[in-house]
This record gives structure tokens, C-alpha cells and sequence, in this order.
């Protein structure tokens, strides 16, 4: 998993290093076809050959009626299985996935080993918390993995989340061709013809299916709450209408409300420039203590004291600054981020929440795909729109009374210097060019400091209960927070929003829509 991960990340490791790697996502070494196959038939409990021609054990019915009207070749191994191209009796073009014999007793193993490593590390860095959790996190998603019927489920929830976004797809779960609930180890789904990144000649499409892929799954860590936590190129193709379809649902996040409305108001502020927010963000996330913000002094390798001292929000915001000018890509990459908080933790003391492992996977995975085929994109801009999207719709109950408060006076009076904000935001849009990587025109994400401003003005804790905008990425996708509150408004989502315009004093409205301020609101 590891190295599927680094495949995507030539920066790191290499050209050679990533191009070798990337086997591991589809060309793993294969166990042997004739052990695959006697495994489906097993678990169909089918007693006769597995297509015509193919595969009849000693002892079976030769007269049988055949699994599959065709079966082969073999199409890809990856680390938990292998998968295999077939036709079934109802004409369906179908991926038959097979379990490794051995992989659930392999996987226990390598937990209890990392466990026990981390379990060391937590005494050897004298740490207050306990990141041996992140090897229960990283291995119980793994677990999941190899249920494939949970996998099925996960492709049904991830078609239901995304239906209206309908340049997502996924494929569709065969149950009469796949093992028994429990126990399953062979899994069919829905053949979809496509293109991997790699196999698309076409530059320009190439960025395009990047695009989709980084968008599609920044709207699932803000909107909806299911994240794709394995997207390598194996994993994604450009299929023949212009989607990207998103294969292999073993590894999937669901995230916290609360963890979406962060990470939505953490884009902006880290677009914007406004450490001293984004700080209180990782705080309300759990990158922060429950005790504060805390100096670390001393060094938990090395003799002598180590302890902490509390310190101010403000000082631990100047630090992030300071350490985030100094990375290379600390304001445009995810990776760039994660290691300036490395840096932190040796001089201020930073928690690893466990949910947040297999989210690192995904979006380190997602941005060194990008980084291959544009040298200059910047995640955090092409999240904008969704992370606009989430924080002008919140469905915490904290964020939702954050969202009235800055809104709205304790009078139902339109708070003025907000709303001015959001036109100055709008203008700033439309005046400023800050190019995303899906190529929009000048404008898309443009003015980010302003766009940043507004969403502190609004609240930045909140968002919305859905997914991100149901049209394709396009070019001229521009959308400020006016545009989005417009959408908003119309959407099942927009409830927050309907509620607080519609407590409005309709009197002390008619009065600031006349005045000379009211102006840009005719």
C-alpha cells in the first residue's frame, strides 16, 4: 500500500523508482489461474466448468451448464487479488475480482507488527498520545477490504452520494456472480471501458481526467463524506462518454461533519493567507491537543528535560507561517503541508488523529498523479469551489449558529460589513487571475486573500450537508461566494441558508436596499 502510494510521488522516489513502483497498483505477482479459478467455482458453488472450454475440475459435471458464457484473461494483480475479464450468460461484459488464498492471515501479521513498532515509537518520542491507533485505523480499512460484500456496498453508497454529480461513475455490483455474504472471495462487478492517465495520449485529456480525479474527490472530503482512499492511476479511467469512473471500493473513508467543515474552512484559509485561523481549524480538527497550544522543550530522544508550555494561538499561527514560506510548494501542495508540520512538531506540539492516515493517502496519491502532468497545479484551488460550497451551508449545529451570528444581528438586521465582504470577494474574482489546474478563465479562483476574508466574515466553520456542484468541471466554472449562495438557495442543501434570510426584519432590509451602501444588493 505504501509503495502503491509512492508510485505516484516520482518527486520523492525517482522517475525509475515511481515507474517500478507503479506495478505494484495492477502487474503484482499472480498466484496461479487454476488456484483462481477452482476458488470461484467454490464460492459459486458451481459443480461444472467455469465458461466453454475453460477449467473443468476432475470429478465435475462435464455436462453442467458453464459458470460464464466466456472467462479470461486475467487483467490485473493486484496486492489483495487478482481480477479477470468474463461474459455472463446475460451478455454483461463483467470484472471477476479473486481473493489472495492467504492475504487476511498475511494482513493481520504486518498489523501486528507495525502496532508494535509504533507502540515503541510512542515511548521513544515520549509521546502524550498514542499513534499505534494509526495502525488500527490504516489495518481495519484494509480488513474492510478483502469483505466484499462491504466493498458492493460501498459502490452502491458511492454511486448514491455522487448522483448528482453525474460526470462520477462507478461500476455496478453483480450479487448472483459473487461468493456468499461473509465469506466471499470472489467478487463481480460491471465492466466499464476506459483509459487510464497512463494510457491516454492526449495531454490535454490526461489533465483533464487529473482534474476530475482531485475535484471528485476533494467534493467527497468536504461534501460527502465518502472518501475514495485509494485513487492510484489503477484505480481511475476516462471512459468513453468523457467520465471518470473510480474502480475497487474496498478502501473507503467516511468523515465527521465537523472534519469536513475544517478541512473546507482550512483550503480557504490557507488560500487566503490567515495563519491565525487556519491554526483554530487544526485545533477544532485535532491536530491540536485538548490542552491548547503548547512549545515543546527539550528532546524526548536525547537526555534531559522535555516537557511543554502553553502558548498563544497567535504564536503558533506565526510559526506555521514562517515554516510554510520556507517549503517548497507549503502554499500550493497537500505534501508540502504535511511535512511543514514535521517540522512543527519539533518545536510545538502537534497530535495525529487516526482518521486522518488513510486521507493523507488519498490526496498524497492524488497530487503526485497531478504533479506528473502539471508541474504547477495547486490543490488547494481547484477545492476552492467546494470548500465556497460547504462553508456557506453548515450542518453542524455550531457552525450553523456561526453562520446566523455573522449573517445576522441579535435584531434579524443584515450584518452589512459581511455582505460587503462577499461583493468585495466577487470583485476581487473577477479582477484578479489565479489560474486553477482545470485551466478556467481568468477569475475561477482568483483572489483568493479576498474569497479567504469572506469566509472568515461568514463563519468558516461551516458547510454544506452534500455533495459539490453536480455539473462537470469546466472551464468557465467561475463561482464566488455570491454565485454559490445563489445556487444554494434553490438546493435541498440551502436549507440553512433559506432559514436565516428568511428571519430577516423585512422593514430594516427595504431600509439598507434604498441607502447609498445598499447599492451593489439592487
Amino acid at each position: 500500500k505504501i509503495g502503491q502510494t509512492l508510485a505516484e510521488r516520482p518527486d520523492i522516489v525517482g522517475i525509475a523508482g515511481a515507474t517500478e513502483l507503479r506495478k505494484l497498483q495492477t502487474q503484482n505477482k499472480p498466484f496461479e489461474d487454476e488456484v483462481a479459478y477452482q476458488l470461484i467455482l467454490d464460492d459459486m458453488s458451481h459443480r461444472g466448468p467455469l465458461a466453454p472450454g475453460v477449467f473443468l475440475p476432475k470429478k465435475y459435471d462435464p455436462t453442467a451448464k458453464p459458470l460464464f458464457q466466456s472467462f479470461g484473461p486475467r487483467v490485473a494483480t493486484a496486492s489483495l487479488g487478482q481480477v479477470y475479464q468474463a461474459v455472463t450468460w446475460e451478455g454483461d461484459k463483467v470484472a471477476v475480482k479473486v481473493q489472495r488464498g492467504s492475504v487476511a492471515k498475511q494482513v493481520v501479521l504486518d498489523w501486528q507488527c507495525l502496532k508494535s513498532l509504533l507502540e515503541i515509537a510512542n515511548k521513544l518520542w515520549k509521546r502524550t498520545d498514542d499513534i499505534s491507533l494509526i495502525a488500527d485505523a490504516a489495518i481495519s480499512g484494509i480488513m474492510e477490504e478483502l469483505d466484499y460484500h462491504r466493498e458492493a456496498a460501498n459502490a452502491l453508497l458511492f454511486l448514491e452520494r455522487h448522483k448528482d454529480q453525474p460526470w462520477i461513475t462507478a461500476p455496478r455490483f453483480l450479487p448472483k456472480y459473487t461468493g456468499p455474504k461473509g465469506t466471499a472471495r470472489v467478487l463481480t462487478m460491471e465492466w466499464i471501458e476506459g483509459r487510464r492517465v497512463g494510457q491516454i495520449e492526449d495531454k490535454a485529456q490526461q489533465l483533464g481526467l487529473v482534474n476530475m480525479a482531485v475535484e471528485a474527490c476533494v467534493s467527497q472530503l468536504v461534501g460527502t463524506g465518502f472518501v475514495h482512499v485509494d485513487p492510484h492511476e489503477g484505480n481511475i479511467l476516462l471512459t468513453e462518454d468523457g467520465r471518470i469512473a473510480f474502480l475497487d471500493f474496498g478502501l473507503m473513508g467516511h468523515v465527521p461533519d465537523f472534519v469536513m467543515e475544517g478541512f473546507a474552512a482550512g483550503i480557504q484559509h490557507t488560500l487566503s493567507g490567515n495563519y491565525v485561523e487556519l491554526a483554530q481549524v487544526m485545533k477544532e480538527v485535532e491536530f491540536i491537543p485538548k490542552e491548547g497550544f503548547q512549545r515543546v522543550h527539550g528532546n524526548p530522544l536525547e537526555p534531559g528535560d522535555y516537557y511543554f508550555t502553553s502558548c498563544t494561538r497567535e504564536e503558533f499561527a506565526s510559526a506555521l507561517e514562517k515554516i510554510m514560506d520556507e517549503q517548497d510548494g507549503g502554499k500550493t501542495q497537500f505534501g508540502a503541508f504535511f511535512i511543514g508540520l514535521l517540522e512543527m512538531s519539533k518545536n510545538y506540539r502537534l497530535t495525529t488523529p487516526p482518521y486522518i492516515i488513510l486521507f493523507v493517502r488519498t490526496f498524497l496519491t492524488l497530487e503526485g498523479i497531478a504533479a506528473q502532468y502539471d508541474p504547477d497545479f495547486n490543490i488547494y484551488e481547484v477545492g476552492m469551489p467546494f470548500a465556497m460550497r460547504r462553508a456557506l451551508a453548515p450542518s453542524t449545529s455550531g457552525a450553523v449558529r456561526a453562520f446566523r451570528s455573522n449573517l445576522l444581528t441579535d435584531e434579524n438586521e443584515l450584518r452589512w460589513e459581511t455582505i460587503s465582504k462577499l461583493f468585495e470577494a466577487q470583485d476581487g474574482a473577477t479582477s484578479s487571475s489565479l489560474p486553477t489546474a482545470a485551466a478556467p478563465d481568468e477569475g475561477e479562483a482568483g483572489a483568493s486573500g479576498g474569497r479567504g476574508d469572506a469566509a472568515a466574515a461568514l463563519g468558516t466553520a461551516g458547510g454544506p450537508h452534500s455533495s459539490a456542484p453536480s455539473s462537470a468541471p469546466s472551464s468557465d466554472s467561475s463561482a464566488g461566494y455570491v454565485e454559490a449562495l445563489r445556487d444554494l438557495l434553490g438546493a435541498p442543501e440551502g436549507r440553512t441558508v433559506r432559514r436565516v434570510l428568511g428571519d430577516v426584519d423585512a422593514a430594516a432590509l427595504v431600509r439598507l436596499v434604498a441607502s447609498l451602501e445598499g447599492r451593489p444588493l439592487r
